[in-house]
């Protein structure tokens, strides 16, 4: 099929055609697209790349699809279950393991509260096999930096660095109080004080008369779960920040 073929194939909600974010269990985000399908959930798509470097993809691995509509962000599982070859491009065919599900999105409250957050450059850079898939994939921390508020779509950092816009990072969360580690590899979570996720340059300007910068950093493709941790976390802080104020009145 043809990748601009908009037809909606057995009343699902993924077209072929469609461009889509692939978010690893590493919490690295790619764009690629549905260009093609088969009865039984089972889509072809393109092996994405960053910076011309191709995603390190395994067959049996998990990962998130995540598109958009007017009615707003979907998101579900899938597995890769499959290689293909056409021509010089080479797919992966993904099966669809959860239903598509509306990502409900909560009002972006923001929480004033600091805590240390680790930036971490996602490099491709290792060499590739006859394959042109990359063995493995590094990161590198830029720096650390301290938060000013935080919500559920995204955080304010004070940065050492000047960032560009769009950039994207792998962030650690560390909260001074118990939060939800969301692992890489399995559903099993437990309770820690760290959180990671891959987030985008929204806002990067100087900070009053400091060497530092004012970076607003949005979350990218979040799962329901880790969604759901972070809205709870902001909300309990938001209670205990309510109850030390009314001890102070």
């Amino acid at each position: 099929m043809s990748g601009g073929n908009q037809q909606v194939l057995e009343d699902e909600i993924i077209i072929v055609g469609d461009k889509i974010d692939i978010v690893t269990y590493q919490g690295i985000v790619y764009r690629s697209m549905i260009e093609d399908r088969l009865t039984g959930g089972q889509f072809l798509v393109g092996i994405p790349n960053r910076k011309g470097v191709f995603m390190n993809a395994v067959e049996g691995d998990d990962l998130y699809l995540v598109f958009y509509r007017e009615s707003g962000r979907y998101i579900a599982q899938m597995r890769i279950i499959a290689f293909e070859s056409r021509g010089n491009i080479r797919y992966m065919w993904l099966e669809l393991m959860t239903k598509a599900q509306k990502n409900q999105r909560r009002a972006a409250f923001r929480l004033p509260i600091e805590f240390e957050v680790k930036i971490f450059e996602i490099e491709d850079n290792n060499e590739k096999s006859q394959k042109n898939v990359p063995k493995t994939t590094q990161i590198h921390i830029l720096e650390t930096a301290m938060s000013r508020d935080l919500s559920v779509t995204g955080v304010a950092l004070l940065t050492k660095k000047q960032y560009e816009l769009g950039d994207e990072f792998l962030l650690e969360l560390h909260f001074d109080r118990t939060a939800v580690r969301v692992r890489t590899r399995s559903t099993h979570e437990k309770s820690n004080s760290t959180m990671t996720m891959t987030a985008a340059v929204k806002r990067c300007i100087p900070w009053r008369t400091t060497k530092t910068f004012n970076t607003g950093m949005h979350f990218l493709a979040m799962s329901e779960s880790m969604s759901d941790n972070l809205a709870k976390f902001v909300l309990n802080e938001q209670q205990k920040q309510i109850k030390r104020r009314r001890m102070l009145i």
